[in-house]
Formats: C-alpha cells, sequence, structure tokens
C-alpha cells in the first residue's frame, strides 16, 4: 500500500516493494489504532492527493475525489448538498446548505456528513462510505464541527487550500466540479459521483456575462469566481461541492458552488465562493479546534 495509508491506519513500515516509489509492504495489528490526518501545517505534502482516474470525463472513479462528502439531513438521511473535507475536524460547504440549522438546535435534527461515498444506489461497495454526525460550533455562528476526528483513508483525503494567484483564470488550469447533481437541466440526479472540467473565467467577463440576466445594476463580488461552459456546469444537486484545481500534482479547492442559471447554457458561467477569499477565516476557525483538540 502508499506510505501514508499504512501510516495513518495505524501500521508499520517494513519495507519498501510495489510499483511505486512510496509503495510499502505494511503490517497492520488487529489492535492497532488508527492514526488522524495530519496538523495542518503539514497539509502541504499530504492533502489533494487525486485517486486513480479513467480518463473519462463525466463520471468519476471510486476513491478518485477523496475529498468530495455528502451533507445529509441527520434523522432520515436526506441527501442536502455536497461539501468537501478540509481537515479531520472540519469540513465545508455553501452557507445556503445549512442556514436552516442555524441557530442549531437539537429538535430539528442534526446534520450528518458522509465521508468517501462514491454510489448511493448501493452499500455492497468495496471501500465503504463513513458517516459522522455534526454539532454546531460555539467558536463560530456559521459553523459545524464534526463529532469526532477524521481518519485518512484510501477513499478519505482532505482537499489543499489555495494561495493567492495560485489559479489565474485565462492561463492553463486544470479544474473540476464533483457532485451527484443533475447531468442537465432535464436528467435525473445521478446515482454515481459525476465530475466535469470546467474552465476559470474572469471576474469582469463574468459581471458582463451576468448583467444579461440580472440587468445592468448587478456586481459580482470579489468573493466569487465564475466557472464553466457550454454543456460543462453544476447543476441542481451539485450546490456545496467543491470546484478544484491541479497544481504539481495536488488539488486545491479554488471554489464552492453556489449559484447559477440554468445548467451549462451557452456564455453563462456558474457562480462560486472564493475560497481564497475567506482563507484567513478559514484558517482561524480550523486551527482554533486543532489547538483544543490538541491541550485537551
Amino acid at each position: 500500500m502508499e506510505y501514508w495509508t499504512c501510516i495513518t491506519s495505524g501500521g508499520q513500515v517494513y519495507s519498501y516493494c510495489g510499483l511505486s516509489a512510496s509503495s510499502v509492504c505494511c503490517f497492520v495489528a488487529l489492535n492497532a489504532k488508527p492514526v488522524g490526518i495530519l496538523p495542518v501545517s503539514n497539509r502541504v505534502k499530504t492533502c489533494g492527493k487525486k485517486g486513480a482516474d479513467n480518463a473519462k470525463d463525466g463520471q468519476a472513479e471510486m476513491s478518485e475525489w477523496p475529498w468530495h462528502v455528502a451533507l445529509l439531513e441527520g434523522s432520515e438521511d436526506l441527501y442536502l448538498c455536497g461539501a468537501s473535507l478540509l481537515d479531520e475536524w472540519w469540513v465545508m460547504t455553501a452557507a445556503h446548505c445549512v442556514d436552516e440549522y442555524l441557530p442549531y438546535d437539537a429538535a430539528t435534527g442534526s446534520l450528518k456528513v458522509r465521508l468517501g461515498e462514491y454510489d448511493v444506489s448501493t452499500t455492497a461497495e468495496p471501500l465503504k462510505h463513513e458517516d459522522l454526525t455534526t454539532y454546531h460550533s460555539l467558536t463560530t455562528s456559521l459553523s459545524f464541527q464534526i463529532e469526532r476526528s477524521v481518519k485518512q483513508k484510501p477513499n478519505i483525503e482532505v482537499v489543499c487550500m489555495p494561495k493567492a494567484n495560485d489559479f489565474v483564470p485565462g492561463k492553463p488550469n486544470k479544474c473540476y466540479i464533483t457532485g451527484w447533481g443533475r447531468k442537465d437541466e432535464v436528467s435525473e440526479h445521478s446515482v454515481v459521483l459525476k465530475e466535469i472540467k470546467v474552465p476559470l473565467w474572469d471576474n469582469r467577463e463574468c459581471q458582463n456575462a451576468l448583467k444579461l440576466q440580472f440587468g445592468t445594476s448587478y456586481n459580482l463580488p470579489n468573493t466569487a469566481i465564475c466557472a464553466g461552459s457550454e454543456g460543462n456546469d453544476a447543476c441542481d444537486g451539485d450546490g456545496g461541492g467543491p470546484l478544484v484545481c491541479e497544481k504539481d500534482g495536488h488539488w486545491y479547492q479554488v471554489g464552492i458552488i453556489s449559484f447559477g442559471i440554468g445548467c451549462g447554457r451557452k456564455n453563462t458561467p456558474g457562480v462560486y465562493t472564493r475560497v481564497e477569499a475567506f482563507k484567513d477565516w478559514i484558517q482561524e476557525v480550523t486551527q482554533k479546534k486543532s489547538h483544543d483538540h490538541n491541550h485537551a
């Protein structure tokens, strides 16, 4: 298995073997305690490692996008939105996906996150999904924490956080969105995680395109980023999911699926929350929990 898969499973490496330089022979004792995802300060080395790809756009492979999370209404497992795994304690989604759950009220039922999901129509997958409930964080009125720390697995991994100017529209970028939403405006929701390659738009060009829909007074905020092309777009059911782009073999979450006009219409991009614009707030919230946990 891969070196980090061995280590985070509580295993011991006793030789290097296999087809890649990072493949190892691993011994995992029956009573081994899995190790949590590495601290935030080290994530640049371990985050955003994508799984195998069949090179066929439209449908993902199992564990190909291991940070993609399904957000469920806990009492009935009702699918709400997509989300992404930031670290062992936190997932990230769009505000409109959870605003009905704020302020948190135990009587309304908890939110649940489903990690490592692929085909929602079956439970017979070789890599099982993992369900964890959430509770409202006292750190901020806009966040929820997972009930316990997440353990890294072949189908569960954290996504990387971008830095300013990592991905500039107009330059070559390899970016994808993922989700179980509709493939187009008339189709049913997908039962298998789908993937769509999308181009990034310059904000000025995006604003001009959206003014044709919303009127000349519309202003696109700088906390948004646009992506998509005709036939390549997020759709109903994809909200809250990640827009990720590749750099040096790692995948960084550039946006959160927010809203759009139809699905994949000509000259009508989708609008995403720009993750980098909230980097300081995200770091403050996630690192506070990590610090509190390490000193508990």
